[in-house]
């Protein structure tokens, strides 16, 4: 899930000598993709309930048991094809009747009596999306029922809830309104009236019921973080569905979507960062907020842009980079940042700088990189790289301003630095020369004569 986890893995299965072994559930998942070229794909399924009953059987008899195979196979089923739930089923119908001084034998009779003691609770084989189905539809086959099962209906909603509590109110907001829509529809088709009526004020509660799960979920998540209140906005969740599916509950057309709201937050996300940035860059210039920019400023300078470079007699490249350099904007700032704020209406399809033509973006690309830009944002962001430093040791820097003065500046210094190394430098080897000259003229002693 992070980010680069995946070449960073792919990178360690190339470099290890020892084998990893990669486990996934989805694999169809774009991740795994990129990883199956690395490795040897090997694809398991979940056994069937007559090959788990089989297994159950052979292990029954050698553990002293005789286990009928439709017993085997109910409790396999039961169990949701989990072969160490069904062994687990199996030691505690063991344990039990030996305490009871009983035989320890399984037959289907004594499995129905006793299913409920040892079967697998229903809801950890839920998915998300069932379990969102199972909330917005309401309370479904109830109708005539006694307290009992409504009671039973209530909390397998509720628990539905809990299968993942972090994503299943936005699961809901997203799919109550197709439940409330099927009902009203069929009220509609039917040709009555007061059902219609009937249809769009449980319509109205059931959005009523999201807005105080909103309130909820601020107070749950926000600054106070009070997890208490997590099981009134289970209820709350299930009393949208309730109010969604009418009395009699309702139908989810189709499966269940996946939450909007994500995608949609990361969006508006990116382009509040992206306004920001277009506000600290023209900040020197515009004296404005983020809304106040956005509704005012950036329509009329996009605008503006776009006439300069769309222009029919051709590319005005060099009046368009003065206005940029004006405004303290970019090049990326044009032809990427200001795309993001466009309103479409009416289905109009208007130009985008992306749309301009490649010669044209060509030579507009070489027009702003053979000039220099002295805006203080951009110079504050990018630094002392924006000066180039000439063959004689020079540099070379925007006419005029204080900027300027304070690039020379930085500049002399480490001209002077430099210099200072290079005579550290030069006597240096003059030192080490001297040396190996004195030892070159070091005569060898001469030898005692015997």
């Amino acid at each position: 899930g992070d980010r680069s986890g995946m070449a960073q893995l792919i990178q360690m299965i190339k470099n290890s000598k020892v084998p990893i072994i990669c486990i996934c559930n989805d694999r169809q998942s774009q991740k795994v993709r990129s990883l199956v070229q690395y490795c040897l794909d090997l694809r398991y399924q979940r056994p069937v309930k007559t090959t788990i009953a089989r297994r159950a059987v052979e292990i029954g008899r050698m553990e002293g048991m005789v286990v009928e195979p439709n017993a085997a196979e109910a409790i396999a089923e039961s169990c949701g094809n989990d072969i160490r739930q069904v062994l687990n089923c199996l030691q505690m119908w063991s344990c039990k009747k030996n305490k009871g001084g009983d035989s320890a034998n399984m037959t289907y009779k004594d499995l129905k009596d006793r299913k409920g003691e040892i079967n697998k609770d229903e809801v950890l084989r839920v998915s998300m999306f069932d379990a969102c189905r199972r909330i917005v539809e309401g309370s479904r086959g109830v109708d005539g029922t006694d307290l009992k099962a409504v009671t039973s209906s209530l909390m397998k909603r509720s628990d539905a809830y809990f299968v993942d509590y972090m994503l299943m109110g936005l699961m809901t907001h997203q799919n109550y309104l197709k439940v409330c829509s099927g009902q009203f529809n069929k009220a509609k088709l039917a040709g009555d009236e007061e059902e219609e009526i009937a249809a769009l004020n449980e319509m109205c509660n059931a959005t009523e019921a999201m807005s105080d799960f909103g309130v909820v979920e601020e107070n749950l998540r926000g600054g106070d973080q009070n997890w208490a209140l997590l099981p009134l906005s289970a209820m709350l969740a299930v009393k949208v569905g309730h109010h969604a599916g009418g009395p009699n509950g309702g139908f989810l057309p189709g499966n269940a979507e996946f939450a909007g709201w994500l995608g949609k937050n990361s969006t508006r996300n990116k382009k509040i960062r992206l306004l920001g940035e277009l506000r600290h860059h023209m900040n020197y210039k515009v004296s404005a907020d983020n809304a106040e920019l956005r509704m005012n400023y950036l329509p009329l300078m996009r605008k503006q842009l776009l006439g300069l470079l769309f222009d029919s007699e051709g590319a005005r490249a060099k009046e368009a980079i003065e206005l940029m350099d004006e405004y303290g904007l970019d090049r990326d700032d044009v032809f990427e940042n200001l795309d993001e704020f466009v309103l479409n209406s009416g289905g109009n399809k208007e130009k985008k700088f992306a749309d301009l033509d490649s010669k044209a973006k060509a030579a507009f690309t070489r027009a702003y990189n053979s000039m220099a830009h002295k805006a203080q944002a951009l110079v504050s962001e990018q630094g002392a790289e924006k000066t180039k430093k000439k063959k004689g040791g020079g540099s070379e820097t925007a006419e005029g301003g204080d900027l300027d003065a304070i690039d020379d500046d930085k500049n002399a210094a480490e001209q002077d630095s430099d210099d200072d190394d290079q005579e550290d430098m030069e006597a240096l080897k003059k030192k080490f020369m001297k040396k190996g000259k004195g030892k070159a003229k070091a005569k060898p002693k001469a030898k005692k004569s015997k």
